[in-house]
């Protein structure tokens, strides 16, 4: 068994995510060269913006967040365990890579079934675009809430150096997938998830709804009547559609709206049910007294509103600071005070809030929302 101290490096994977970002950017910079090659827009600077920003204030926030929930994990395994596996024997990886990829399908499943699991997982969902940036736009809170779904693997004897190394394996895998770029890979369709299997599942068309949550294996979904095959043209975002580039809004509106319904509901074990209900759900007196429009695909409308040239030049001077306050917060973590951690957090999280503001239309400037063709993209189980 690893001693404290190796476990401890072992936990602080902040330096692999910050060794892996200048590929994560030559990858997109490669698809953008792609896509402009094949006239096909990809891209737009203020939603990608948005994304990263959102993958940027993820990583800060686990900084904080993330570590104690890997060690408590590192604590119950080293505690509690019922059996003990090497970590260096092949068949401990591969055995703990397919049981965490089970565990995994569940935990993005209920994240899409369940409202209050919808909330740290929405945010990955809000882009109406589908590309390389896309896959960097996480919920902040998404895996520290999710970790109780994966501690029985601690109490299985999962080595903690082999829990962290499989799960940041299995996000670095879903990044390429978050792409238009690549059409349906042969032999591997059904079996490992794809650029194809991925577009259903980020699309609102009612065949795509709630489908395909494999991480890397599908067989998941197979198993249990959630597969299906990309045959249409994907509508990417959600149904409820987030109309901000601000990416540290993104992380709340959910639990914002939840929170205002639950207040309003008359009958106080619906404002407590409402959390736990199926993602979507609202009570019955609210829903008279606040109907919403049902959604609609035809109706669906592309925003892409900024306030302009020049404060889009502004949003990315203001993302670069946010980047380097990030990089540095990541990197020098060991060695900074508790006080310089939160203070390069709090300079990280009110630099993304500047650059939004730097994009985001006043009422009535702008751009105004496009009109989506035929199946194009919006928004998900936010009825």
């Amino acid at each position: 068994m690893s001693s404290s101290g190796e476990n401890e490096s072992m936990l602080d994977n902040n330096a692999l995510v910050a060794a892996a970002t200048p590929v994560f950017f030559a990858l997109i910079a490669l698809e953008l060269w792609v896509a402009r090659r094949r006239r096909v827009p990809a891209y737009a600077l203020a939603d990608s913006l948005a994304s990263i920003g959102c993958g940027v204030w993820t990583v800060t926030v686990e900084v904080f967040t993330k570590a104690a929930a890997v060690l408590l994990f590192a604590f119950i395994e080293q505690r509690y365990a019922l059996l003990h596996f090497d970590a260096g024997n092949w068949l401990t990886w591969v055995m703990f890579f397919v049981l965490l990829d089970f565990l995994y399908y569940w935990a993005h499943r209920w994240s899409h079934e369940i409202n209050f699991l919808w909330g740290v997982h929405s945010p990955h969902h809000q882009s109406e675009e589908y590309n390389l940036s896309t896959a960097l736009r996480q919920g902040a809170f998404q895996d520290t809430v999710h970790m109780p779904i994966f501690l029985p693997l601690a109490l299985l004897g999962c080595p903690v150096e082999v829990f962290i190394t499989v799960l940041t394996f299995s996000k670095f895998y879903q990044f390429w997938i978050h792409t238009r770029m690549i059409a349906k890979v042969p032999l591997i369709e059904g079996i490992l998830n794809t650029p194809s299997a991925h577009r259903a599942h980020h699309a609102v068309n009612d065949i795509y709804l709630d489908r395909n949550y494999g991480a890397t294996l599908m067989i998941w979904d197979r198993l249990f009547g959630t597969w299906v095959d990309e045959t249409e043209p994907c509508v990417y975002g959600v149904r409820k559609p987030f109309h901000s580039w601000n990416p540290v809004w993104a992380q709340f509106s959910w639990f914002a709206d939840v929170w205002r319904d639950a207040g309003r509901a008359r009958r106080p074990v619906d404002r407590l049910a409402i959390w736990w209900r199926r993602t979507g759900w609202r009570p019955a007196d609210v829903v008279q007294s606040d109907p919403q429009a049902p959604f609609v695909l035809a109706d669906v409308k592309h925003f892409s509103a900024t306030r302009g040239r020049k404060w889009a030049v502004a949003a990315v001077a203001l993302f670069v600071l946010a980047a380097i306050l990030n990089n540095i917060l990541l990197t020098q973590v060991s060695t900074l005070s508790l006080t310089l951690k939160i203070a390069l957090a709090a300079g990280v999280t009110l630099t993304l809030v500047a650059m939004a503001a730097a994009l985001q239309p006043r009422a009535k400037q702008g751009k105004q929302a496009q009109p989506v063709p035929a199946a194009i993209s919006t928004s998900r189980r936010e009825t």
